[in-house]
């Protein structure tokens, strides 16, 4: 039996992103915001030659979520810029494996904490930073160009 997007079961396979993604990562990048999107240009620059690790999930060949770490020189925090998981594979764990793969990544790398923002009103991404031990550091008043105003969480490695 052939597993579909409402499958539990499916375990995405996680990679570091390499530049013949950069179709994919851009087409998910569109279908997954409608607003502060990336431009080609954009995920071309951090994908190559930006001080960061982009990452894909991959169910059956197909790239169903992404997430760009950036690294910052003599500063021992990486940000996690941006997370995707394409709107029929939510709620399945992808962003958490995601999230999981990521720190590990991180942590090996040296760094001591993880940052990130998030909408004010984006519940659902709250609720999977706190289960994976972020704490809200501050909040950004209009961050976002629409005037919405953002959480900034933190965590400690």
């Amino acid at each position: 039996m052939r597993k579909g997007p409402c499958d539990s079961s499916l375990k995405p396979h996680i990679r570091q992103a390499v530049k013949d993604d950069l179709d994919a990562l851009l087409s998910l990048e569109t279908i997954c915001f409608k607003e502060e999107t990336f431009h080609k240009g954009q995920l071309k620059y951090l994908l190559l030659k930006a001080k960061s690790i982009v990452l894909v999930a991959e169910i059956e060949g197909n790239i169903i979520g992404s997430m760009i770490i950036l690294l910052r020189k003599n500063i021992l925090n990486a940000r996690i810029y941006s997370l995707n998981v394409h709107p029929e594979y939510r709620r399945m764990g992808i962003a958490s494996s995601l999230m999981d793969f990521a720190s590990e990544i991180i942590e090996k790398n040296g760094y001591d904490n993880i940052t990130l923002e998030t909408g004010i009103n984006n519940s659902a991404a709250q609720n999977l930073y706190i289960s994976k031990g972020f704490h809200v550091d501050k909040k950004l008043s209009n961050y976002y160009t629409n005037g919405d105003d953002a959480l900034h969480y933190i965590r400690k490695l």
